[in-house]
């Protein structure tokens, strides 16, 4: 494969093609141009000093000049006083300069280009190509010369690039050995190791290694620095940053949103007034279930309190009086409490009197159907049955004795059905008085929770135990509260002390001496010690003297 040309060489000949075509278009212009031109003269040009192209790669190092600063080298090793001797030399004066840098040409001018055609009798030839073009002034025409230049700029173009591009593009598929001219331009650089240093220094003088080869990397060091510019440049902006900003919060500037849920994506219907009065329904519904519940309770109760009464009143005034009169004489008050004897003997002679007595009473009509009535007209024909079972037995003495348990037995049945039926009855007529009452039941249990909440105990009190520390109940009463605070205090009778703390205070204050001798200096000998504990002496106020007036 074919190596690309390097930096250096392309330089050198792009610098030689521009020297070539600087010659040319130096002699058209100045066939071209009428203006006046400039002139110098010769005195002036030589007296003009020529700028020289500077030796990048070191090509003025011949082997003289290396020679001469090996000897040098060796004279600072060796002896560095031969540096400041004068007839000590170690370069020649003569030393020719390569042949590679050339003398910028002295330019030509328009006068010189007279001259030398008139020397050279070159007018004559272009008298002779006038009218070569078919031209007045025997210059190309503007087309023609557009076309040559055009072909020429192609041709460089081909020449620079085509041959590179065609093996870049066909290296994928074949692989071109190298040439012998490309082998021989190789040339690679073996320099010792850097550690010692004398060696290196020589070797690398002696083959120049710091001229380029064509098979070296090319390193651009534009690239390089302007990447370590752009790195300090960023570092140094994030440091700037950083002392600017430092007294602010991170992520100050940015403004965090937070993604809204399904439930406050609209404003709900409910507000506060429509919660409070969803709240104030609740607790209504709440209080009349209670109400009902109460209620149920309160029905139940007073049902059982009306059946225990009418049982008690049927007791004292027999079967012969229906229910209906027990109901129509006491009413409402079978709901009450006990009776007064006074109330009870009026209802009682209510019952007893003439009208009552005297008034006649329907018959109760009762339907077939009814359950009650099926279970009477059914006794009714077992007992009917009964009667033509005994009527028709002929031999009455012959009955055994096992017949007569059998009717004790359903005696028995029939006596518990007629209580129980009796019992459903009560239940019914008192179930029946107590739903009558319903509203006035209600209207208790309402006046009831009311008086409750108006008298709410706020405050209750901690029920604790009786202790006197061995004091009486004559001494409670004798002594002053200072005289019984300086004795035992109130926190001694704290219910939260603990049991412990309450019964040392107990032994400490119930001591016998120390009782007597709170006693000797309270008391005082206003009554004696030892007399009755339960008598209670009562001192004697003694009333002020009155102030004589003079």
């Amino acid at each position: 494969m074919a190596r690309k040309k390097s930096a250096a060489k392309r330089a050198k000949e792009a610098e030689k093609k521009a020297l070539e075509s600087g010659e040319s278009k130096d002699v058209q212009s100045s066939s071209k141009d009428e203006k006046p031109v400039q002139t110098m003269d010769d005195s002036e040009s030589e007296d003009e000093s020529t700028s020289e192209e500077e030796d990048e790669y070191g090509e003025l190092i011949t082997e003289d000049v290396e020679q001469g600063i090996n000897k040098v080298l060796e004279a600072i090793r060796s002896d560095p006083k031969r540096l400041l001797d004068e007839k000590v030399k170690f370069f020649d004066d003569n030393i020719e300069q390569n042949g590679t840098t050339e003398k910028k040409e002295k330019p030509m001018y328009l006068k010189d280009y007279h001259r030398m055609n008139l020397l050279s009798g070159g007018y004559k030839d272009a008298d002779e190509d006038e009218n070569e073009y078919g031209t007045v002034d025997g210059e190309k025409p503007f087309v023609v010369a557009e076309r040559e230049e055009r072909n020429q700029l192609l041709s460089d173009i081909k020449n620079a690039v085509g041959d590179g591009s065609d093996d870049d593009d066909d290296d994928f598929l074949v692989k071109k050995g190298n040439k012998e001219g490309d082998e021989e331009d190789i040339h690679v650089t073996k320099l010792p190791d850097v550690s010692n240093q004398e060696e290196f220094l020589k070797s690398f003088f002696d083959q120049q290694a710091w001229i380029p080869r064509k098979n070296d990397k090319v390193i651009n060091l534009d690239k390089i620095d302007q990447k370590d510019e752009e790195e300090f440049d960023e570092a140094a902006e994030k440091v700037e940053h950083a002392y600017n900003f430092r007294y602010e919060e991170e992520n100050s500037a940015e403004i965090l949103s937070y993604a809204r849920s399904q439930a406050t994506l609209r404003r709900s219907k409910t507000n506060s007034r429509k919660r409070q009065r969803e709240k104030k329904q609740e607790e209504r519904a709440q209080e009349e279930a209670e109400k009902q519940e109460e209620l149920k309770k309160r029905k139940v109760a007073k049902a059982n309190k009306v059946m225990d009464r009418l049982a008690q009143i049927k007791e004292a005034v027999g079967d012969e009086v229906p229910d209906e009169v027990i109901e129509k004489v006491f009413g409402d008050s079978l709901l009450k409490d006990d009776f007064d004897d006074a109330e009870w003997d009026s209802r009682m002679a209510q019952i007893f009197d003439e009208q009552y007595y005297g008034s006649e009473l329907k018959k109760p009509e009762w339907d077939e159907d009814d359950e009650i009535m099926a279970e009477y007209h059914k006794e009714e024909k077992e007992e009917e049955d009964e009667d033509d079972d005994e009527e028709d037995d002929e031999n009455p003495e012959k009955v055994s004795e096992k017949d007569e348990p059998k009717k004790h037995k359903k005696d028995k049945k029939l006596d518990k059905k007629k209580a129980k039926k009796e019992k459903k009855s009560l239940k019914e007529k008192a179930l029946g008085i107590v739903e009558s009452n319903a509203t006035q039941i209600l209207d208790e249990i309402e006046e009831e929770r009311g008086r409750r909440k108006n008298d709410e105990v706020k405050f209750r009190y901690r029920e604790v135990s009786p202790e006197t520390f061995g004091l009486t109940t004559r001494d409670i009463l004798v002594a002053d509260d200072s005289q019984l605070n300086n004795y035992i205090g109130l926190k001694k009778f704290a219910p939260y002390r603990p049991k412990e703390l309450r019964m040392k205070d107990k032994r400490k204050y119930t001591k016998k001496k120390q009782l007597q001798q709170w006693r000797k200096e309270v008391l005082r000998g206003k009554h004696d010690i030892k007399g009755d504990e339960t008598e209670i002496w009562i001192p004697k106020e003694e009333k002020p003297k009155s102030k004589k007036r003079k």
